[in-house]
């Protein structure tokens, strides 16, 4: 018996079993200008992640990016504790506490389940490049785990790129690509032009046939799924892939076996 494409099956909304999707871009917890349901905690997330067939989510704490870097990493590492096959984290440090940035990556990656790092320079007020945040880029490269970075706009693409030139070793995911669509241009070159330099699809900007632009102009195997979850509904960035005008095995490789990869799971 064929086994029907993932576009019919996903239009007919029956559950993608045979497909991995690991979505390597959320939040976890509460943001104030945002309409975050139910608390965004593990189990509304959970929930969510079900309605599309998530299998993993990789995940950083709002907290971790805003007020309480020490805060938000523990919720992470409680939701690790307690769904340890649904949730993958992200250590996120704080540029402005800089004696904590080594400590903090020492206590998390302590952890089963912490396997990348989050860096959020927007929300912290510096560049992607500052200089509190290299040890935690020092550290990718030891562990040749993903940073997930910010990227937004031309100087961002160009100062991700810096970051993945000068430390090989370390896998780094460019969010957002780049988010305006001058600047995915930029990251399209960035990521063809470096082995560890990767872009994911949570765009706040998602252009008609973006998925199809990305894989002509760079192939699958750079394009991770993300969905920025919960600041934004999981389903239509599932639609772009499942739907996407291109090859069954693309649309695996950016729904998750790409990401598996780079986490370096079995």
């Amino acid at each position: 018996m064929t086994m029907r494409s993932i576009a019919d099956r996903a239009r007919a909304g029956e559950p993608l079993r045979d497909v991995l999707i690991i979505d390597c871009h959320t939040h976890m917890g509460r943001w104030p200008n945002f309409h975050i349901p139910h608390g965004g905690n593990a189990e509304s997330m959970l929930q969510a992640m079900d309605t599309v067939g998530i299998d993993v989510a990789c995940v950083t704490a709002m907290a971790s990016v805003g007020p309480d870097y020490r805060y938000g990493n523990d919720l992470v590492m409680d939701a690790l504790r307690r769904y340890p096959e649904r949730f993958v984290g992200y250590v996120t440090i704080n540029p402005h506490y800089p004696d904590g940035v080594k400590a903090e990556l020492d206590r998390c990656f302590a952890v089963p389940g912490m396997k990348g790092i989050k860096v959020h320079q927007s929300f912290h007020g510096v560049t992607i490049d500052y200089k509190t945040y290299h040890p935690a880029y020092e550290t990718a490269e030891e562990r040749g785990c993903p940073v997930l970075i910010h990227v937004w706009g031309h100087a961002d693409v160009a100062a991700a790129s810096r970051i993945a030139a000068h430390y090989p070793g370390a896998q780094i995911i460019m969010a957002h690509a780049g988010a305006e669509v001058r600047a995915m241009e930029e990251a399209i070159a960035a990521v063809n032009r470096l082995d560890n330099a990767y872009v994911d699809l949570a765009l706040s900007l998602a252009y008609e046939g973006n998925v199809e632009w990305f894989v002509r102009e760079m192939g699958a195997h750079k394009i991770l799924f993300g969905t920025d979850m919960p600041f934004f509904d999981p389903r239509p960035t599932f639609g772009r892939v499942a739907l996407a005008d291109i090859q069954e095995e693309e649309k695996r490789a950016i729904f998750g076996l790409n990401m598996k990869r780079l986490l370096k799971l079995e």
